[in-house]
This record gives C-alpha cells, structure tokens and sequence, in this order.
C-alpha cells in the first residue's frame, strides 16, 4: 500500500472515531448498517490489493470532502455544541434536557406535526428494521426557532417500559411527574435553540383529553404558541382546574412558557389523553430552588366529563368557562 493511500485511510477512519464518540456522547450513534458497510468496503479494498487503492482513495477523499462541508454551512451564531448533531439532521431546532432525569436529547421541527412521529433522528420510518414506534422528539410547527414563542410546544412519544429496545428519545421521563416528589427532586427545565440557552421552572403537571366528545364538548387548547398576555389570564386558570398537585410556583400572564406533551391512557385506552407539563420562563435574579412545604396534592383536579360518568359524580367544572386561544 502505497503512502499516500495509508495516509487517506488514516485521516478518515480518525475522523470516523471522532464522530462516533461525540454522537455517543449526545444518545446520537450512527446507524449501524452505515458503519458496518463503511467497515466491509474498507477491508475488502485493502485485503484485494493495488488495482482498487486509487478508487478507494478517491472515494475516500470525497466522505472527507463533503463531510468537511456539511461541518463548515452552519447558521450563523449557531451553539458550538450543536453543530455535530445539526450537521446530520439540518431540522435540528434545538436541545431538550431535564436536570436529574435520563431526558437529554434533540429537538427536530418540520412543516407539520405529524412528520416525527414515527421518523426518528436519521429519518428513519417504521418500515424500516432498524427504527421503533417512538419518533423523536419534536418542537411544534408554529413555534419559533429564533428567540422563543410565548408557548414552546414539544410533542413526543412516551412509554413507562424500560429496556435496550426504547429510545432515549421517548418522552418516558415525564411520567414520574405524576409522583410530586420529582417534581420537588427535578423543578427544572433546559431548553437550547441553536442560539441561546433558556432556563425554565416546572409549574404545572396535569392531564387533557383531545377529544370534545369525552368533556362536554370542551377541548383545552393548551398547545397554542402565541396566545396573548390577557388571553392566558383564561389559560392559567384552566391550567390551576386539571393540577395534579399545586407546586408553588408562580405563573403569570406576562411569563413565556414551555409545554411537554405525550400521550396517557389513564381515562381508558379509548379516551385519548395527554400527559403535559408546563415550566415558565425563569425570572430575572430568581434562583433554581423551589420550596418544597408549598408542593400539595389536588385531591379535586379537573378530570374529563366521562371519568366523572364512570365513577357516578358530579362533574363540578361542568359549567365553568370554557377558554378559547387568541393572539389578541
């Protein structure tokens, strides 16, 4: 083997280790039939002697070529640590992690909120063998991905199974929210853009069904990015009705806020039913804590008009309000 096709082999299978360590180091690995095929090509061009080293050399010298571009056309201001991941995924919005939980991972975004929904972060569907049920993660499609949206929806799968089969992705750690004491253990939450970083305190855990017919008629539109600072004065009480413990923490119509929402099948596997936790922005010069004397339970939380049925009560959100969103 001449030097100069040692010295390209090298080069890449360097850089192919760096890549993978930094996309293990994120729960980002590359996909295996890539790698293994990247690994079969290699050894058959060496094991089969000179008549293929300068193919290889120029194929070779092409991976490094594109790959150096892909790292080079980033968005300007972008976060030093999310160039790698948006360098494989260009619909990389941001970066999602909860302090003291096993959720740290990627934010997508595409035209609509149905595409990640069984694709996951290399695209993968549900045909293929190599992908799960879950998706990935994914910022709603109304949000905003420079600076922030008055609500920062994220929609994502969850399952409380554990195993090497589930993705880190899965929304699965915020089903220990329904036991207040993580909420005491956890309060916070990290959003990053591409751009900036953003602190947020849980202020809220509750359940909402999507579908009318189950409630009166009444769907709880929380997922709304832009509703106005005195249309959420309606908003935050509905949000006060379904807590499933009070937590303490304040929430007030002029607050940006950051909403989690996975499916739950407490109401019944017919009932479709959302999960949600909801964290407003930090305030300025206010600290991470929170005080835990102030964390209760909501024995009398607002459940959907057909739990009340099943159990024979009555419902006595029955005639509240029913809040619509509006920008003004």
């Amino acid at each position: 083997m001449n030097k100069k096709i040692l010295s390209v082999l090298c080069a890449v299978f360097a850089a192919v280790s760096v890549l993978f360590i930094a996309l293990s180091v994120m729960n980002i690995a590359k996909k295996p039939d890539e790698q293994a095929e990247l690994e079969t090509n290699a050894s058959d061009y060496v094991m089969n002697g000179g008549e293929k080293l300068d193919a290889l050399a120029e194929t070779l010298t092409g991976v490094v070529s594109n790959n150096m571009k892909k790292q080079t056309s980033f968005p300007e201001g972008i976060i030093e640590e999310l160039k790698q991941p948006y360098s494989i995924n260009n619909n990389l919005v941001g970066w999602l992690s909860i302090p003291g939980t096993e959720l740290d991972t990627a934010i997508l975004q595409s035209g609509d909120n149905s595409r990640y929904l069984k694709k996951d972060f290399y695209e993968r569907s549900t045909t293929s063998t190599t992908s799960t049920n879950y998706g990935n993660l994914y910022l709603d499609y109304r949000c905003v991905t420079e600076g922030i949206s008055k609500n920062m929806v994220i929609h994502g799968h969850t399952t409380s199974r554990m195993g090497a089969d589930v993705p880190k992705q899965a929304f699965r750690s915020l089903y220990d929210y329904k036991d207040k004491q993580n909420f005491i253990d956890s309060p916070i939450i990290k959003y990053s853009s591409l751009y900036e970083e953003y602190t947020y305190k849980i202020c809220a855990v509750f359940l909402s069904t999507t579908q009318p017919s189950a409630d009166n008629g009444y769907f709880f539109n929380y997922i709304y990015p832009d509703m106005s600072d005195n249309n959420m004065v309606g908003y935050i009480e509905q949000v006060k009705q379904r807590a499933l413990y009070e937590t303490g923490v304040s929430l007030e119509p002029t607050d940006k806020i950051i909403t989690l929402s996975t499916c739950i099948y407490d109401y019944g596997r017919n009932v479709d039913t959302r999960f949600v936790v909801v964290a407003r922005l930090l305030h300025e010069g206010e600290s991470e804590d929170i005080d835990a004397s102030l964390v209760k339970d909501n024995p009398d939380y607002r459940r959907p008009q057909i739990w009340y049925n099943s159990k024979g009560k009555t419902n006595p959100y029955k005639n509240t309000a029913k809040w619509q969103p509006s920008p003004n």
